[in-house]
């Protein structure tokens, strides 16, 4: 059953990505995925209810992705510096995808998970946030799951500001608007 139900994600993301999502019909998904279409109703009500399932498989690249990126860091403000390039690279990287699943989950009612699909996301920020508070390199006095959150929007934003939404990246800007980015953050997290 689980791998019905994945082969459905997966031709979805496939299928979202090369029609857009409103020129896909349940139809074409279920043909790539070699499935009856009363099968794809088994695990989803409409085609916008896979949007959630391909951000929490993209949540969990993310962070495989920052983890294997960030693994050498030789403290918790390294570890930021090396996570905020990571999530630059995996933003540009990975650009059609990120669209596609903003676009997705922004037109349906599926919005309103993205929080609880983003959890792990900021549980591996909040720990880093607290090993730097444990090396003293990070003020002590904020919470860190509500500055794990804050940081992440501000990186993304940063991110989707520089790749997804813009055609050409001008890499001069780019590098400008990620130094400007981290003096921001070691400046915000009391980072000498």
């Amino acid at each position: 059953m689980a791998d019905k139900k994945e082969r459905i994600i997966a031709a979805a993301q496939e299928v979202f990505l090369t029609q857009g999502i409103d020129n896909t019909k349940v139809s074409d998904i279920v043909k790539l995925a070699g499935i009856a279409q009363g099968t794809f109703y088994l695990y989803f009500p409409t085609k916008a209810a896979v949007m959630p399932e391909i951000a929490k498989q993209v949540v969990v690249e993310i962070l495989a992705y920052l983890q294997q990126q960030t693994k050498k860091s030789s403290s918790a403000a390294q570890q930021l510096n090396d996570m905020i390039d990571a999530m630059m690279r995996f933003n540009l990287e990975q650009k059609d995808r990120l669209q596609l699943l903003y676009a997705g989950l922004a037109k349906s009612e599926y919005i309103r998970e993205w929080e609880d699909i983003y959890s792990p996301f900021y549980d591996w920020m909040a720990h880093l946030i607290v090993r730097g508070q444990q090396e003293q390199s990070m003020n002590a006095d904020m919470d860190a799951f509500s500055t794990a959150r804050i940081l992440i929007g501000t990186i993304e934003s940063t991110a989707e500001q520089l790749y997804l939404f813009d055609d050409k990246v001008d890499e001069a800007f780019a590098t400008q608007q990620i130094r400007t980015l981290k003096t921001f953050v070691h400046r915000a997290l009391g980072i000498q």
